[in-house]
């Protein structure tokens, strides 16, 4: 039987990155399907989309900090509105963030933080090691909350 695949949404504007991002996760050996959005405005609404319409629910939300016409708090904040994406693990990916854009993505949401590595190899392991951590975090959360 076939792994059922995780569902990415992904906002990312540049290209380069999506195909690394897309690497890790392989090398990671998990199946995904990636929902990619390059501007925040379609990401925006993307994420107040999410569950109705017969738009999918991620299972994962990752987001560029600097996006055209926006940023990734900006995508955060509306999808604090949808219930739908409560639980979804969310993170920031980023190569630079200041402190207080960092504690801004943690106070609308994101459960963390992960770097953009200058290297290729540091960026395909630490990226998609990243990524399994989320998405284990979150299996043992709704292990706990179901105990």
């Amino acid at each position: 039987m076939k792994p059922v695949p995780i569902r990415v949404f992904l906002a990312e504007d540049n290209v380069a990155d999506v195909w690394l991002i897309e690497e890790a996760l392989k090398r990671q050996s998990l199946a995904f399907e990636i929902d990619h959005y390059t501007t925040a405005d379609e990401a925006i609404k993307a994420a107040r989309n999410s569950g109705s319409e017969g738009n999918p629910v991620p299972d994962l939300i990752l987001l560029d900090y600097n996006l055209p016409r926006g940023h990734g708090c900006d995508i955060l904040a509306a999808a604090a509105t949808n219930p739908n994406l409560s639980s979804v693990p969310k993170a920031i990916l980023s190569s630079f963030l200041q402190p207080r854009e960092l504690q801004q993505a943690l106070d609308l949401g994101a459960r963390g933080f992960i770097t953009k590595p200058a290297n290729l190899d540091d960026f395909l392991r630490d990226v998609g090691t990243k990524v399994i951590a989320l998405l284990n975090e979150d299996v043992a959360s709704a292990a706990r909350s179901e105990a």
